[in-house]
C-alpha cells in the first residue's frame, strides 16, 4: 500500500509547493487509486505532475468535507481521463462561515467551479461504507458529549448565528494485512470519536498508521493526553504517525513524546508513504 502527500500546508521536498489544504493520492492494497481531497487550488495537479505521478484513472475522490481548502481544486479536475466519481456526505455541499472575532467574516464551502465538476458525478454517503474492498469511508460520526469536536468559529450564518457541526466531516479507513491506516482531513468529529467509531467497526484489529489532519492545534493538553492515550490502546507495533496540515506542531510534539521519533515523522506534499 502507497500514500503520496500531493498536497500540504509544508513540503517534504523541495520539488513540491505548499498551500493551505490538504490532498493525498491513495493506493490501497488491490493497487486501485482514489484520491482523498484537493486541496484548495491546482497545487495537488501540479504536485502530482512534478513527482511524475499521473491521476488519470482513478477509482474515485473521496471529500473528507464541504471546506474550501479540501475541495477547492475539484474546478481543476476537467482535465482529467477517466471520470472518476466524487464521494462524500450530503452536507458537503453546504455553505458556511468563519466567523472569528477581529478579523473578517470568510465564507467556506465549494467554489463555483468545484461545484459544476462535481455535481455530475457525486454518489452521496452516510454512516460507514465501504468504497471498496478494504477501503472505507467513516463520517456520520456520533459525537459523545463532552468531547472534543473541533468545530468553532463556524457557523450557517455570516451574523455568527446558527454553530455548523461539520456534520459532513469524513475519514478514510484502508485494512491492511498489517493493520488498519486511517486518513483523516481534519478530524472535525473528533479524533477520538473517530477512532472509537473505527475500533468498533474492527473489533481486535490494530491502528498502523495515521495519517492527515487532525484539527488539534487548539487543543487543551488534557485532549491532547486523551488523543494519545486512545491511540496507544488501538495501535499496532509498528505504529507509525504523520500528522500535517491542521494538526499542530504541539500535537506532533505529544505524539512523539509517547511513540518516539522513529514512529512519528511529518507529512508534507512529496512525501511518499509505503507500507
Amino acid at each position: 500500500m502507497k500514500l503520496t502527500i500531493l498536497c500540504d500546508d509544508t513540503v517534504a521536498s523541495d520539488r513540491c509547493l505548499a498551500e493551505h489544504g490538504l490532498s493525498v493520492l491513495v493506493e490501497p492494497p488491490n493497487r486501485h487509486r482514489w484520491l482523498l481531497d484537493t486541496g484548495t487550488t491546482d497545487v495537488f495537479l501540479r504536485n502530482a505532475e512534478r513527482m511524475g505521478v499521473p491521476l488519470d484513472g482513478l477509482a474515485g475522490i473521496a471529500i473528507s468535507h464541504g471546506h474550501d481548502d479540501h475541495t477547492g481544486g475539484l474546478g481543476f479536475c476537467g482535465g482529467l481521463r477517466g471520470e472518476p466519481l466524487v464521494y462524500g456526505h450530503p452536507y458537503v455541499w453546504h455553505k458556511q462561515y468563519d466567523v472569528t472575532e477581529g478579523k473578517p467574516v470568510r465564507v467556506m464551502g465549494m467554489s463555483a467551479p468545484s461545484r459544476k465538476y462535481a455535481s455530475p458525478r457525486s454518489r452521496p454517503v452516510n454512516g460507514t461504507s465501504m468504497l471498496e474492498d478494504d477501503l472505507y469511508f467513516f463520517t456520520d460520526i456520533p459525537r459523545e458529549p463532552g468531547s472534543y469536536a473541533p468545530t468553532e468559529g463556524k457557523f450557517f450564518n455570516e451574523d455568527g448565528t446558527g454553530p455548523c457541526p461539520i456534520i459532513d466531516d469524513a475519514t478514510l479507513v484502508v485494512r491492511t494485512p498489517r493493520g488498519l491506516v486511517a486518513i483523516f482531513g481534519c478530524a472535525h468529529a473528533g479524533y477520538v470519536n473517530i477512532l472509537k467509531a473505527v475500533r468498533a467497526a474492527f473489533p481486535g484489529e490494530r491502528l498502523l498508521s495515521v495519517v492527515g489532519g487532525l484539527h488539534l492545534g487548539s487543543a487543551t493538553d488534557q485532549v491532547l493526553a486523551e488523543a494519545v492515550a486512545s491511540t496507544g490502546a488501538f495501535k499496532a507495533d509498528q505504529f507509525t504517525f504523520h500528522g500535517g496540515h491542521c494538526t499542530g506542531e504541539k500535537t506532533t510534539a505529544y505524539f512523539r513524546d509517547a511513540f518516539g521519533d522513529t514512529a512519528v515523522k511529518p507529512m508534507g506534499a512529496g512525501r511518499v508513504i509505503e507500507y
